[in-house]
């Protein structure tokens, strides 16, 4: 199962007009969702900079994507 969402995670691409909404998505809501739980559980200070620094491998995704992937060129239909 583990292999399989590695696999989503690896290999998804959606449709040019929803590309820029799903990173949207992914770099927003885990970051703010675990911000926000670890705020609750462990104060302001330290619920910040967890949300922080678990955050800096959401955005690497998101430029990955972007920038090396080059989702944001529209793809040729041939």
């Amino acid at each position: 199962m583990f292999l399989k969402i590695i696999y989503l995670i690896k290999y998804f691409k959606p449709p040019f007009k929803w590309r820029v909404p799903y990173l949207i998505l992914v770099c927003t809501v885990p970051t703010i969702t675990l911000t926000h739980f670890s705020c609750i559980e462990f104060g302001i200070k330290t619920g910040v900079t967890i949300g922080f620094f678990c955050s800096i491998p959401i955005i690497c995704y998101a430029c990955h994507k972007v920038f090396m992937e080059q989702w944001l060129e529209e793809e040729e239909d041939d």
